[in-house]
């Protein structure tokens, strides 16, 4: 998967089936899956990750769970940055 981050700016970008948590200093990908019941999280709100099914708030910068019944943190995707293009490289 090829993401331009060069395009995006900063901030929180909610994919199919990645966030990616943009910063001036900082980039992050997570998965968007739920480690609660498997639900695609699809909000953000306040720099919080929400799932809708069941309410589950994670930290927008650590994937860390702020709020339950998720017990375990978001999974990082791995990635590369493709210097010439600005693009990021999802390992899947």
């Amino acid at each position: 998967v090829w993401i331009n981050i060069a395009k995006l700016g900063t901030g929180i970008f909610l994919f199919d089936k990645y966030i990616v948590v943009k910063s001036a200093s900082s980039l992050k990908v997570f998965s968007n899956k739920c480690t609660h019941a498997g639900c695609r999280i699809n909000k953000e709100i306040n720099g919080q990750l929400v799932c809708p099914c069941h309410g589950s708030h994670y930290d927008s910068l650590t994937g860390k769970v702020l709020q339950g019944p998720a017990g375990l943190p978001l999974s990082t995707i791995p990635f590369s940055t493709d210097a010439k293009t600005g693009e990021i490289i999802i390992k899947i």
